[in-house]
């Protein structure tokens, strides 16, 4: 074999080894660079990086589905919360979970407010009323295989 082939093999080689690539692959990256090592080398790195950016990015969509998909479900679930105030076993008030939480906010804005509410803990803890929080399940549908009830999944 000729001298040029043989530094042609070895810069194959040392562009297969530091990069992690084939022949083939190695001998176009020589071809597009001159036969210049150095870069051959660059380039193959910077197309590795654009690759490796553009993996990156493709998967963030997914993943914003995804989170937004279980914001909804969170949502949903608190949507179907109710918040119950007790008295021997007897609901005194009902309340869904979100207008519960607004009117603590609206309570908790006015420090006026604040003290009345402290004051009215005190004594609905002192009359042995308690707070009760209620999830509602999910509705039954009949299913014929098996002539049981199962949860619906929406």
């Amino acid at each position: 074999m000729s001298e040029a082939l043989w530094s042609e093999l070895e810069k194959m080689d040392i562009l297969r080894e530091r990069m992690g690539i084939g022949y083939e692959e190695a001998r176009a990256a020589l071809n597009s660079a001159q036969g210049d090592v150095v870069k051959a080398l660059d380039s193959l790195e910077r197309e590795r990086h654009e690759h490796d950016r553009i993996k990156i990015c493709e998967g963030i969509p997914d993943r914003g589905e995804e989170l937004w998909d279980s914001i909804k479900a969170k949502m949903k679930e608190f949507n179907q919360t109710k918040i119950n105030l007790k008295r021997n076993d007897t609901t005194v008030l009902s309340l869904s979970a979100p207008l519960g939480v607004a009117l603590a906010y609206s309570v908790w804005r006015k420090p006026s407010l604040r003290m009345v509410a402290l004051v009215g803990a005190v004594g609905a803890a002192l009359n042995h009323f308690h707070l009760e929080i209620d999830s509602v399940d999910k509705p039954s549908i009949y299913n014929d295989e098996g002539y049981n009830f199962v949860a619906r999944e929406d």
